[in-house]
Formats: C-alpha cells, sequence, structure tokens
C-alpha cells in the first residue's frame, strides 16, 4: 500500500510539471506569434518604404530632365529675345530714320503727304494733289505758289522720295500687323482691329432690352451672325452718290430698307455699329470683295495706334519679358 501511494505521488507530481511545460509552452508559442506578426509588419512596412523610395527617385530624375529642359528653352528664348531686341531696335532706327527722310523732303517740296495709308488705299499723285489745291479757297497767290511748287522738276523727284519712303514704312506696318496678329489675344492696350467687322457686345445688349436674359445669349448670337453674314453679301450695296462741292461722293444709304429695320427692330447701337462696319470697309477698300482689312488699332484711345507707338509698345513688352525670363533663371 505505501509502495503504491509513493509510486501515484510521483506520477501526480509529474504531471503537475508536465502541465506546467505544456503552460510554458503555450506562452512561448503565443509570445512567439506575436514575433512573427511583428516582423511581418516590418518586412511589409520596410516593402512600402523601398517602393516610396524608388517612386520618389523616379520622380526625382524626371523633375531633374524638366530642369534641363527648361533650362534649355531658356537658353533658346534668350537668343530669341535677343535676336527679337535687334530685330526690333533695327525696325525703330529705319523708322526715325524714314520719318526724317520724309519731314526733310516734305520741306523739299512743299506738299505734304500721308506718311501711312490704310491698306487697300491708293496714294495721291501729284497731279491728284494739284487739283485739290485748285480746289482749295484761300489767298490766290499761296494756291499759285503751291501750284509752281508741284509743277516744279525737282518737286517729283521729292515727291517719289516720300512715295518710297511711304512704301518702307508700309512694309514696316505690315511687319507690325503680322507680329500683333501672333501675340494677339486680347486685353491689350495695343492691339490689331478687323475692320468692317461688328461688335457682338453690341448686339447682346440690343436682344438685352427686348428678350429675357435666358435667351438673350442664343438669340444675340444669331442676330450678330445673320448681319455678320449680311454684310458679306456682294449682291448688298446700302450707298448712295451725293454731290458735295460740285463733286460725287458715296455714303451709306441711311434709308436702305434693312438698315431701318433694325434700327426700328434692335435700336440704334445695333444700327451704328452696321453703319461703322460699311463706312470701315469702305475706308480700307474691300467692299468688292468683303474681305477683312486689318489695322493697329489703340484700344485704351479708340483710334488707330502710330506706327512710333507699336514699335516702343512692342519694345516695352520684350524688356519685360526680358526680366521676367532672367527671375526665371535666378530662382532655378
Amino acid at each position: 500500500m505505501a509502495e503504491t501511494r509513493g509510486v501515484g505521488g510521483r506520477l501526480a507530481a509529474l504531471a503537475s510539471k508536465v502541465d506546467s511545460k505544456i503552460y510554458y509552452l503555450k506562452d512561448v508559442l503565443v509570445e512567439y506569434m506575436d514575433m512573427k506578426n511583428v516582423v511581418a509588419e516590418i518586412a511589409e512596412e520596410r516593402e512600402r518604404f523601398q517602393l516610396e523610395q524608388r517612386g520618389n527617385d523616379a520622380l526625382l530624375e524626371a523633375m531633374k530632365e524638366e530642369l534641363v529642359a527648361a533650362n534649355n528653352e531658356l537658353e533658346a528664348a534668350k537668343e530669341e529675345i535677343s535676336r527679337k531686341n535687334n530685330e526690333l531696335e533695327s525696325v525703330k532706327k529705319q523708322l526715325q530714320e524714314s520719318e526724317a527722310r520724309n519731314i526733310q523732303a516734305e520741306q523739299q517740296s512743299g506738299i505734304v503727304v500721308e506718311l501711312m495709308q490704310p491698306r487697300g488705299v491708293k496714294k495721291r499723285s501729284v497731279q491728284k494733289q494739284k487739283h485739290l489745291y485748285q480746289g482749295l479757297p484761300g489767298d490766290p497767290g499761296e494756291l499759285q505758289l503751291m501750284e509752281g511748287h508741284l509743277s516744279d522738276p525737282n518737286a517729283g523727284e521729292a515727291s517719289g522720295a516720300l512715295v518710297s519712303k511711304d512704301d518702307d514704312l508700309e512694309a514696316v506696318r505690315e511687319e507690325l500687323i503680322k507680329g500683333f496678329l501672333d501675340i494677339d489675344n486680347g486685353g491689350r492696350k495695343l492691339g490689331i482691329k478687323e475692320m468692317g467687322q461688328l461688335n457682338e457686345k453690341v448686339f447682346q445688349i440690343a436682344c438685352l432690352a427686348k428678350l429675357p436674359p435666358e435667351e438673350v445669349g442664343e438669340a444675340s448670337y444669331e442676330l450678330y451672325s445673320s448681319w455678320q453674314k449680311q454684310l458679306s453679301d456682294l449682291s448688298w450695296n446700302p450707298f448712295k452718290t451725293i454731290t458735295v462741292d460740285g463733286n460725287g461722293k458715296e455714303i451709306v444709304n441711311v434709308d436702305d430698307e434693312k438698315l431701318q429695320e433694325l434700327k426700328r427692330d434692335y435700336g440704334e447701337g445695333a444700327h451704328k455699329a452696321v453703319m461703322n462696319a460699311l463706312m470701315e470697309m469702305k475706308e480700307y477698300n474691300v467692299l468688292a470683295d468683303r474681305s477683312i482689312a486689318y489695322e493697329l488699332w489703340n484700344y485704351k484711345d479708340g483710334r488707330k495706334a502710330t506706327l512710333r507707338e507699336c514699335v516702343e509698345y512692342v519694345c516695352n513688352q520684350v524688356k519685360q519679358l526680358t526680366v521676367t525670363k532672367r527671375r526665371k533663371s535666378r530662382r532655378w
């Protein structure tokens, strides 16, 4: 009996020891799983960091390439600006020299001619100028003196020089128009005006006085488009000839049926806009084909721009662009 109890005690002690080992191993297993999860999270975080690092490296490389390209563009822009500056200075100098020679030639010939005329308008000949002088009131002696200048053989040479300089200035004017057409996007003090073209805003205002606001957009565009098409109609000739001082003069016929209908339906503003477009077409001699004539225009003052102020304006714009490019270059 005593031996049986001794064996049972040892077995119980052994079972207790085994149980404690099992509990210990369970704790170790839990700790192992926790550590395994932590290691997995660290590995995942490391992989994510490496992916971000590779993405940042690629972005940095792309930014470096963009910076190199931007620097190349800047250098090209600097060269282009320098070239344009030289061209503008040359044009400005040519303009000043031409004006000086024109003034000198005018003083020598005793006649005054227009330095710049709209495209399509022919220059007056010496005979036409003489005819105009004969129709002017004033002192007969002064008129005879003017006729003498026109009849003087030297006057013809001086007048020819003026015509040549007119051609030079017209070439400068055309180059300025081409330049402004390339850069003109509205909102400038100086720019290009399309002579004979209607102002759509005038028709919006006219429709706003007659229609609900939600209908104005479509209605004004249709009205504007229809009248722009009407102006392009070669069969429509709303002009009449009157006699002024014994000479025939062609003017817009204000009694034209279509013009009167426009005035009755949409008021003075739209009517005046069409009248102005017709007069511009006549002034710029484009009634035959109803094409567009371009004019250098001072939008701030609402008038034609002079060559001098156009050249000065372009020079100032180039200088401002140069300063801006230099500032960007310093930041890079």
